[in-house]
């Protein structure tokens, strides 16, 4: 038995552990890469706040107490957190604070990577560019708590800070990482081409109705400058009201959601007072100079009428997915694909532009109807003009394409180390004297030189099958040779005289 197990244990294999693959580490130039992405945004944001807070501290001969708590205050109110101030909730921040945050996330990201990144050094930088603010996000919690104590500003919601934190950050970086790396993430996923066109089409539309709705805004503040001429000077001096001018600068994109919720008739809300274009509802507003636009009053018989800028916004939706879209019925898709993208874009900002404002109530748009109605204008009206653009342009094509064109291939040209090689013909080089090379059974007559550099001469009038000079193997040698077209006819070729083919 004894001789048995042993002979078992001999003929059983043995069983090595094969050593895994090193992970890889990145080197010190990618580490001083991954730390300016982690940290240069917060860095120059926090470096800002700072100044800012410390110049209006300054100006108003107050003293430096609770400083730090002020910083750490702004920096969530960059990331949109709530914060509450002397037993008030401040949930309504400014966007464009925000809005220069991502800028800035996306563009660092996209120096970062390119298309030929390894995976594993871009989940480094999306990394990155997560933990370095989420590590500043702790800290300004842990100073906020202590400052508490001296300022009257109550910590927030950990979990929300960190969510909001993380949210305004990884959008920065997929916009800047996707700037750079979206086609190979779309072949990777799979995501067909016509749906990868929709994306220009879907930023132009959400780009364009914003837009509308600060023009929409600036000609209410242009309307209504006696009323906010009387707001700003509510700011006691010139100090007030170039901090009121600058409030209401940054708070301007805001306002220019709400009005765009109008135009595609949502309603947007300030507390008790309400406004679309079908109607106003008065209430108290807070005394900030851009709020002067707010009409006091029930809206005019001719509002209704901006009803038709979505609708023409959704004609240039349609007409910009029926180009090149191969197809009415490809057009459609790509238009309710572009309308959805942006009509969710426009309420994710519309969400980020709202919050509480202490005594007055919620402030925002009406989330539901913004985004299903910027949907509704953008896919009704994009779909009816992509199929008629698509039918009249389009169909023709498409129909011409399908057409079987009964043609004879094309002349083809080889050089003979081209054909061996199975590539593309190379740019051509010094001719030399050498013979004409020709696919099908004709005469080849040429110099081979080997590696070497000493000529072997070897010509000759014999009848050779091209197919058999592709096979020949050709180690180390230049082959140079003059090139004549070839046309489907050996017989119509047009050959040296006297040359012969097999044929003959």
């Amino acid at each position: 038995m004894s001789s048995l197990r042993s002979s078992d244990t001999l003929r059983r294999p043995s069983r090595r552990r094969t050593p895994a693959a090193p992970r890889p580490t990145p080197n010190p130039e990618q580490v001083r890469t991954l730390l300016a992405v982690a940290l240069r945004p917060a860095l120059v944001a926090l470096a800002l706040i700072a100044a800012c807070i410390l110049v209006t501290l300054v100006a108003a001969n107050s003293d430096l107490t609770g400083t730090s708590g002020a910083v750490a205050a702004s920096w969530l109110a960059v990331h949109q957190v709530q914060l509450t101030i002397g037993g008030a909730s401040l949930g309504v921040l400014p966007l464009v604070p925000t809005i220069l945050m991502i800028w800035s996330v996306a563009r660092g990201c996209a120096h970062a990577v390119t298309e030929q990144t390894p995976r594993h050094e871009q989940l480094w930088v999306l990394g990155a560019a997560l933990a370095g603010p989420l590590l500043v996000t702790a800290l300004a919690l842990a100073v906020i708590k202590d400052a508490s104590s001296v300022i009257a500003l109550a910590p927030p919601n950990a979990l929300a800070a960190f969510a909001w934190v993380l949210g305004v950050h990884l959008i920065g970086a997929g916009i800047g990482m996707g700037s750079k790396l979206w086609r190979p993430i779309c072949a990777r996923l799979g995501v067909p081409e016509w749906a990868r066109a929709s994306a220009r089409p879907a930023l132009r539309a959400g780009l364009a109705l914003l837009a509308s709705g600060a023009a929409l805004t600036a000609v209410a503040l242009i309307s209504s400058w006696a009323e906010v001429g009387e707001l700003l000077e509510a700011g006691d001096g010139f100090g007030g009201a170039l901090g009121l001018t600058l409030l209401s600068i940054l708070y301007l994109p805001n306002l220019a959601v709400g009005s765009a919720a109008m135009l595609v008739g949502s309603t947007a809300h300030i507390g008790e007072a309400s406004l679309s274009v079908f109607t106003v509802v008065g209430g108290p507003l807070p005394a900030l100079p851009l709020l002067g636009a707010v009409p006091a009053g029930p809206s005019g018989g001719g509002w209704p009428a901006l009803l038709l800028i979505p609708a023409v916004l959704g004609v240039q939706l349609g007409r910009d997915c029926a180009h090149r879209a191969g197809g009415p019925s490809v057009a459609v898709r790509k238009v309710l694909v572009a309308a959805a993208v942006a009509a969710l874009a426009l309420g994710l900002l519309g969400f980020a532009a709202g919050g509480e404002l202490g005594s007055f109530g919620t402030v925002g748009v009406d989330l539901a109807t913004f985004t299903g109605l910027s949907f509704a204008w953008f896919a009704v009206f994009g779909s009816l003009t992509a199929l008629v653009v698509a039918r009249r342009g389009g169909g023709g094509q498409e129909r011409e394409a399908s057409k079987p064109v009964d043609q004879p291939d094309p002349p083809r040209t080889y050089t003979l180390a081209a054909r061996m090689l199975d590539r593309p013909e190379p740019p051509p080089v010094k001719e030399l004297p050498g013979a004409s090379y020709i696919e099908g059974e004709v005469v080849v007559e040429g110099e081979v030189v080997d590696s070497g550099g000493d000529p072997a001469a070897q010509s000759g009038d014999h009848g050779v099958d091209a197919t058999e000079a592709v096979d020949a193997e050709i180690d180390d040698a230049v082959v140079d040779a003059e090139v004549a077209d070839v046309t489907s006819d050996p017989a119509e070729a047009d050959l040296p005289e006297g040359t012969r083919t097999s044929s003959d």
